[in-house]
This record gives C-alpha cells, sequence and structure tokens, in this order.
C-alpha cells in the first residue's frame, strides 16, 4: 500500500476517542502521529468536520514527553562511529553535567554516522560496519543519565540497511522520541527537538513551540524572529558546510529554575556563550 493511501485511511478513521488505538493497531510511535494530524490537515481533500477533529487532536497530542525537572543537558551530532571518533567530549560533557546535578539530556540527531554512501562494500559489509557503529555506542554511551533523543539524518540512513535503531539503542536510560523531531513539555514551556531529515518523513511543523533546539549545524547559533537555538556538535569532528566558521565542540543546558534559560557551553573557549533567557511562565 502506498504511504500516502494509508495516510488517509487513518486519517479518515481517526476520532477524538482512538488515536492511540490506531496508533497501536498501525504501529506508529508518537512523532509519526502527529506528522499524519498535519498531514491531514494540509490535505485539501479533507473535510472541514474532519480538520476540527485533527486541530483538537493536534494540541492535545503535540508533545511526545512531559517533564518537571528543572534542569536538562542538550547534546548534538556525536556521530558515533564515524572513523575519526573519540569520546572525550561526550565523557566531558556527561561529567559536567553529573556535576551541576543535571541527570537528564536532550540528543537532537546524529547520533551516529553512518556510511551508507561507501559504493566500494558490499551490502554485507556495509551492515556490518554500521553494526560496529551500534556496539561502539554501546562502549562509550554515559549509563548514569537518562537521554531523550531524536534520530537525525545520518541515523536515518540505517533503515536503508534495515537495521532499527529503535531497537539497537532503546534501553530504560536511553529513549528514542521520534525521526527529525519531537515536542517536549519541560515544566509548562514548549521545546521542540529538531534535526534535518529527508523531506519524505512526515515531521510536525512548529506550532505552539516556546523555543527549537535545533541540531545538524554543529555551532551555537541563536535566531530571534523563530527562537531557534543550533546546539554545536559534541564530538572531535570537522564542522558541516553550513557551519560557516562557527564551529566549536560543546553542549548546552536548559533551565526552568527562573525563567526558562539555555546556555551553550564551548568546549574549546571552556566557556559559556550564546545565553538565551525568557521570562517566567505560571
Amino acid at each position: 500500500m502506498r504511504k500516502d493511501l494509508k495516510y488517509k485511511e487513518i486519517i479518515k478513521r481517526l476520532t477524538l476517542e482512538n488515536f492511540d488505538i490506531l496508533k497501536e493497531e498501525y504501529k506508529l510511535n508518537h512523532t509519526s502521529m502527529l506528522g499524519l494530524l498535519d498531514y491531514g490537515l494540509h490535505d485539501k481533500d479533507t473535510l472541514e468536520d474532519k480538520r476540527k477533529i485533527l486541530n483538537k487532536l493536534k494540541y492535545k497530542y503535540q508533545f511526545s514527553l512531559v517533564l518537571k525537572d528543572s534542569k536538562y543537558g542538550v547534546i548534538s551530532d556525536t556521530h558515533i562511529g564515524n572513523e575519526k571518533d573519540n569520546p572525550y567530549y561526550i565523557k566531558k560533557c556527561s561529567n559536567l553535567l553529573v556535576q551541576s546535578d543535571i541527570n537528564k539530556v536532550f540528543h537532537t540527531g546524529d547520533i551516529l554516522d553512518s556510511y551508507d554512501e561507501r559504493i566500494d562494500l558490499t551490502k554485507v559489509e556495509l551492515i556490518k560496519l554500521h553494526y560496529n557503529q551500534i556496539t561502539r555506542f554501546h562502549d562509550i554511551w554515559p549509563t548514569n543519565i537518562i537521554t531523550y533523543a531524536i534520530l537525525g539524518n545520518h541515523d536515518t540512513k540505517f533503515e536503508r540497511l534495515g537495521i532499527d535503531l529503535y531497537k539497537e539503542l532503546s534501553s530504560a536510560s536511553f529513549i528514542i522520541l521520534g525521526r527529525g523531531g519531537s515536542y517536549i513539555n519541560c515544566s509548562n514551556y514548549k521545546l521542540f527537538l529538531e534535526h534535518n531529515v529527508p523531506s519524505k518523513v512526515l515531521v510536525p511543523p512548529h506550532y505552539n513551540y516556546d523555543v527549537i533546539l535545533k541540531g545538524h549545524s554543529h555551532f551555537f547559533k541563536f535566531k530571534e524572529n523563530r527562537n531557534i537555538f543550533r546546539v554545536a556538535s559534541c564530538s572531535n569532528l570537522q564542522p558541516n558546510s553550513y557551519s560557516l566558521g562557527f564551529y566549536a565542540p560543546g553542549f548546552a543546558t536548559v533551565s526552568t529554575t527562573d525563567g526558562l534559560v539555555i546556555d551553550g557551553y564551548n568546549f574549546i573557549k571552556d566557556e559559556t556563550v550564546h545565553t538565551l533567557t525568557l521570562k517566567i511562565k505560571d
């Protein structure tokens, strides 16, 4: 069955009461269901009565996760398994977070690196190489913090080889929330974790959020007109083509104690950079 036909079928069946039932029946994760709601809202053939139902469902279920802690870490673009991979920054980051009594972390994508474009290798060799990256992840990822992650464009390449990262990476301390994006409610602040993924992946639009925490770019930058806080890569890899000379390995922290405060920490300068503060919410 074509994907768009399946989406139309689910949208046709959706009511205000059966969101979770259909999610389980069609084996979709939460972010995919949110993307499906948006698909229906942008489909010109969707009737007005159905649009009202989809809108109500969107605002009821928009958050993949609701957390009440006051402090979190933010890590991005670790690219574990790259041939230049060095776990130094991951270890340093987790140590600094634990010293600050932070034990929950958001990962905004590109957990692993992938090499699916290697035309000099057979499919069997590529699969073996990718499973080596998964082994590497389990060897070096800190287990003393709880990580909530989204899959980035490098992570979604594993699917082309039939490798399910939800199955291979998930544990009690490492939870994958979705592909490309996920909404989180932190102490009444609405955050959206985002990473560039292939356009065919359904990711819900940025509705009703306070700040986007965005990976992929490998550098710190805050874009005021859309409240986008770009998070630098937590790795020793060279900057990608989007970094424009502002590359700095690092990580960020989120605090909701006195308003929403986001700090980007630069490993090279050993200092906090790009601080963002939003007003206190009731």
